[in-house]
């Protein structure tokens, strides 16, 4: 890996981007990424200097797109990988370690200074290791976070971690994902950190049709981008119900401690999600755990457009559903106070 700090810009290796569509290899700014991450590398050292130490440099490498496939047959036998969740991006993202990084860390609090041959772990880890990698992991998505803040706000989630590629799906081995290098110097100790991001991860940097469409309209993209990434990470209640039974009141009032009532599942089974029926399948066991196969999805009742039925109001639609007509009155003149408002906001807008 060239690590040279005079150089931090590095180009596409020649066979980099073979096989590959032509559209993606242009569909993302590369300049932007390189920005982000020379950012990203000056807060991660500032961040991880407080916690080690020792001398640390830490230099951004080469930056491709390639499929997921090249990239498992490239990576190293045996790493330290963690696996982390974006919300705001869908996807999920791969570190990639040196499997000595924590133990030249551990040296160095302890007095050394990473000069000394390192053995790579492969086995667990001491309580003493695992809390000096979290710190480790901590400082990292943190200044990972920082880099990307101003063009995308993103989380970085810990879900788990891995000691081989091979046993990871990240993706699909077709798929195009970005694959950053980074090298970690503790001392005169060189390790290697390797990024695996989905290119679908990186779509935010081409506006699709309908932020185009609200920008068109006066509304910020960024303003949109922020709501639907709150209406993504809302959380929703969601219920399997595996059986119904009817009881009389009598019946009800006759139950006592003890007493069992015979049930048969019903087939399939619903799956209630903050009270609306949206998926329906089969019960069953999945690695250990009761699961849900999904063999049906519902989809859920929406609002219709004006436009698209004339002479149909909201209060006649919501006349159709199952619902209480005061309940009908309440969501038709909620529905008709936010068109309302939101006539209000771009009549504003336009006049700013």
């Amino acid at each position: 890996m060239n690590t040279n700090p005079d150089n931090m810009q590095f180009p596409f290796a020649k066979d980099a981007l073979e096989g590959l569509d032509p559209h993606v290899a242009h569909d993302w700014n590369r300049e932007q990424l390189d920005a982000m991450h020379m950012q990203f590398v000056a807060q991660w050292r500032q961040s991880i200097s407080t916690l080690v130490p020792a001398d640390i440099q830490i230099l951004a490498g080469d930056m491709q797109l390639k499929t997921y496939e090249a990239f498992v047959l490239e990576a190293p036998s045996f790493a330290d990988i963690q696996i982390f969740e974006i919300d705001a991006l869908q996807t999920l993202c791969a570190w990639s370690f040196d499997s000595r990084w924590v133990a030249a860390a551990v040296d160095c609090l302890f007095g050394g200074n990473g000069t000394i041959p390192l053995r790579e772990r492969h086995g667990k880890l001491t309580h003493i290791e695992l809390g000096i990698r979290q710190r480790l992991l901590a400082t990292m998505a943190t200044a990972y976070e920082a880099a990307w803040q101003a063009v995308y706000p993103i989380r970085l989630q810990t879900l788990r971690q891995e000691q081989q590629l091979s046993s990871l799906r990240l993706t699909s081995h077709k798929d195009v994902v970005l694959h950053a290098q980074f090298a970690v110097h503790f001392n005169l100790l060189e390790l290697r950190v390797d990024l695996c991001l989905p290119k679908r991860a990186l779509d935010w940097q081409t506006p699709s049709a309908s932020a185009q469409s609200s920008e068109a309209a006066g509304q910020p993209a960024g303003w949109s981008r922020s709501l639907q990434h709150q209406l993504y990470a809302k959380p929703v209640e969601s219920v399997a119900v595996l059986c119904e039974k009817e009881l009389s009141v009598a019946q009800l009032l006759s139950l006592s401690l003890g007493q069992v009532l015979p049930i048969d599942l019903s087939a399939p089974v619903r799956l209630m999600v903050d009270g609306v029926n949206l998926l329906s399948g089969r019960y069953g066991v999945r690695n250990g755990h009761y699961a849900l196969k999904v063999e049906h999805m519902n989809p859920p009742p929406l609002l219709p457009q004006m436009a698209d039925d004339e002479g149909a109001t909201s209060g006649q639609y919501l006349g159709s559903l199952d619902i209480p007509a005061q309940a009908q009155t309440d969501l038709a003149n909620a529905a008709k106070a936010m068109s309302q408002l939101d006539h209000q906001i771009q009549k504003s807008e336009g006049e700013l």
